[in-house]
């Protein structure tokens, strides 16, 4: 017997499906090239004012400042549901939210973004690229006909959101059922994986075919290879702890102290001023690092590099995304990975490997594994994101391990996933705030009555 939902989609509804998949890809490409210019500003203002004088070098700084204090008050004035990378806000909207306020909350996601990216913060593309394809879907759902498929829209629109953030579709869509907790059947399977290959296939076709992160290497795995690997991601799941708790302890503080919109934006401004002096002396360390990236997957980064990059970005990173500014943690997590596995690939090369190229894909694959499985613990999200964004499907044991460690060292250590983290101090927030409320109606109360 076939349960309701495991019924054949129709026709009509593939179609609603295809259109969905279509319409959050080109809105997720779109903000991507926007990511791209704020960072083609940042970069150009950097190469401008880098022999310049000293009042220019203070402009610079100021407006970064501003930027940064712009993209928060575009948050918190006009649509608070995008602050940070907006997954949870997409977990908890699903259905319910109206196609008005969808838009409002993709507007500034994109203005957000892009003043966010241009102040230097260093955040990432793909929790917003979620969070705007799913509110693309719930768009849709309200504008397309009544003949075609509208059912699970949000969360259609969120798959295809990550799709098109990293050419990697079969990451989007166990993404859904991990993460966006979509029910496990063969009809939500098919739509899933339908909606996820038609955002990535739109995506290649307007970007081209790439992988984001290629790694060179060869042959087979090796077992004396797994020693590295285990190294490797012990180390990154010590940075993952450093910066977990460095992320919720400036969270807190940020809750705790600006409890204004004044003050908020007041505590960004100096923040986006550290983001402008670090724009003066280290300005690869600044936005979602492509020249640290680069310098990793190419062997050209020495051990101390890797380590003052992991040193700046690690507080920098915590400070912008308890702001609220737009941004997501994912690549921030796989940097930090990264960097790990360049620095003790780049000390121990002449102590464990007998073919180096190899020896250093597969210390940077630990670390990206593991800084994913450290940070957010989602086991096939995390190994085939992975894969997918260096396409090393080779090395899926040593990846699968890497993760496996991490993942075991945060549990023992009695962290939890960051995103659980994150949640719970919302509502703790929350919480505080219900509280102070109800203190105050009871004193707006009870003062009249002493007063009479």
């Amino acid at each position: 017997m076939h349960l309701p939902n495991d019924r054949t989609l129709r026709l009509r509804e593939e179609l609603g499906v295809v259109v969905i998949g279509l319409a959050a890809a080109l809105v997720s490409v779109g903000f991507h090239h926007t990511i791209a210019l704020a960072d083609e500003i940042r970069q150009t203002v950097a190469e401008n004012v880098h022999t310049a004088g000293l009042l220019p070098r203070c402009g610079a700084v100021l407006c970064c400042g501003l930027l940064a204090a712009g993209s928060v008050g575009v948050v918190r004035w006009f649509a608070r549901e995008a602050e940070g990378s907006g997954i949870a806000a997409v977990i908890a909207a699903q259905e319910k939210i109206g196609p008005v306020r969808a838009l409002r909350v993709t507007c500034v996601k994109f203005l957000g973004g892009f003043l966010a990216l241009a102040a230097g913060m260093p955040l990432g593309r793909e929790g917003p690229s979620v969070q705007i394809g799913a509110m693309t879907g719930a768009m849709i759902k309200k504008a397309l006909p009544t003949w075609l498929y509208r059912a699970i829209a949000v969360r259609l629109g969120a798959v295809a959101g990550l799709s098109a953030a990293f050419n990697a579709p079969m990451t989007a869509v166990v993404f859904a059922f991990e993460m966006l907790h979509q029910p496990f059947t063969r009809q939500n399977c098919y739509e899933t994986i339908l909606v996820s290959a038609v955002a990535d296939y739109v995506c290649r076709r307007l970007e081209g075919p790439k992988i984001e992160l290629p790694l060179l290497h060869s042959g087979l795995p090796d077992l004396p290879m797994l020693m590295p690997v285990v190294l490797t991601s012990i180390l990154t799941g010590l940075v993952a702890i450093v910066f977990q708790k460095s992320l919720l302890t400036m969270h807190s503080i940020f809750e705790r102290l600006a409890d204004s919109n004044l003050r908020a934006l007041l505590a960004t401004f100096g923040i986006g001023c550290l983001l402008g002096l670090a724009l003066l002396v280290a300005p690869e360390t600044l936005g979602v690092g492509h020249e640290l990236f680069a310098g990793a997957l190419t062997n050209q980064m020495t051990p101390v590099v890797a380590i003052t990059a992991l040193a700046i970005r690690i507080p920098l990173t915590a400070a912008c995304y308890s702001t609220g500014a737009p941004g997501g943690l994912i690549v921030p997590a796989v940097l930090f990975g990264t960097l790990t596995g360049q620095a003790f690939s780049a000390a121990t090369a002449s102590h464990f490997a007998v073919n180096t190229a190899d020896y250093h894909a597969v210390c940077l694959l630990a670390g990206m594994s593991a800084g994913l499985g450290a940070v957010f613990r989602m086991p096939l999200t995390s190994v085939l994101l992975t894969v997918e964004v260096t396409g090393t499907y080779r090395r899926l044991l040593e990846i699968a391990v890497a993760y496996l460690v991490a993942h075991s060292l945060l549990t023992r250590a009695g962290q939890p996933d960051l995103y659980t983290a994150l949640a719970q101090a919302h509502m703790r927030t929350m919480k505080h705030d219900r509280e102070a409320a109800k203190r105050q109606d009871e004193a707006a109360v009870t003062e009249p009555a002493t007063s009479s």
